[in-house]
């Protein structure tokens, strides 16, 4: 028992430091990219807001992309539409989401309904997570069009919760920063003269 013990606690004091690290690093903030995470409980609740300078139609396309979406996502296996019904679809994702060296495998089956181009909310139907609802908005703004993320989540393992809350942060704000270039790098590519 004493052994057990240790270990956990052992474990426990090597999150934590992860996570002291983690957020030293996270702490330079973008100013066009802002993330909060907290845990309460089992359940991590996130929300972010993201500026693009590209118009609204754009980061629509972009954000609803999901088929392609494991090209710039890092995390991301597969992620494939199953079912089609006007604005609401099935969606099955596959991610290894990684937490410092540790990775932790996560399949999802979500319904996702769509308002476009301007909303999307999405809800957990089964997969690797007790719970994973999330809403994703978009607004003009001049310059560009703003994003506004919101998802509650309670992963199926403790993993995630002894990472911690900068670490799911500095996930969060990775995930955010590679839409954010594909988003950007569309845009630059259909703003090229056809040749």
């Amino acid at each position: 028992m004493k052994s057990y013990c240790f270990e956990a606690s052992a474990t426990a004091a090597w999150f934590a430091a992860l996570a002291f690290a983690f957020s030293l690093a996270a702490s330079a903030a973008e100013p066009n990219l802002d993330v909060k995470v907290q845990i309460v409980g089992e359940e991590i609740h996130s929300q972010v807001s993201l500026f693009v300078r590209a118009p609204q139609q754009r980061v629509w396309e972009v954000v609803t992309d999901y088929e392609r979406a494991p090209q710039y996502n890092r995390d991301l296996q597969v992620s494939r539409i199953l079912s089609r019904s006007g604005e609401v679809l099935r969606l099955f994702q596959k991610l290894l989401v990684r937490f410092g060296p540790f990775a932790m495998p996560v399949e999802t089956l979500r319904e996702v309904r769509l308002a476009a181009p301007h909303r999307a909310d999405a809800r957990l139907i089964s997969g690797s997570m007790k719970k994973y609802d999330s809403t994703i908005e978009l607004a003009p703004e001049p310059g560009g069009t703003r994003l506004k993320y919101r998802s509650q989540a309670i992963p199926d393992s403790i993993w995630a919760v002894f990472a911690g809350e900068s670490i799911v942060r500095e996930r969060t704000e990775e995930r955010f920063r590679e839409l954010r270039a594909e988003i950007l790098r569309r845009e630059n590519h259909a703003a090229l003269p056809a040749q």
